[in-house]
């Protein structure tokens, strides 16, 4: 039943999936690519999205080869998936 729910959330653009605890000492997220969210209105972009598989809720962007993804903060390269949005190596530690 939990799978079920996930796949129906990530289907939804603005949802209010938790996500993962950040430590107590983060900073706060500022809304960038990649920072952790919990809907779109905390991005930047106002593309909040899960990526049920890695286990993360971020901010993304739109990509495509005219527009390629940003480096997370350590510097590697996000990746443009099949459904055209940056998808991180991982999220940005951080609390929104």
């Amino acid at each position: 039943m939990r799978c079920l729910v996930l796949v129906l959330l990530a289907a939804c653009g603005d949802t209010d999936t938790a996500v993962p605890d950040a430590p107590d000492n983060a900073p706060a997220c500022t809304g960038a690519t990649y920072d952790n969210c919990s809907v779109n209105g905390d991005c930047a972009s106002m593309d909040c999205h899960l990526f049920s598989q890695n286990g993360f809720q971020v901010c993304t962007q739109p990509c495509d080869a005219a527009n390629p993804c940003p480096a997370d903060s350590d510097g590697n390269a996000g990746s443009c998936n099949n459904k055209g949005i940056c998808k991180p190596i991982q999220n940005t530690v951080c609390k929104p």
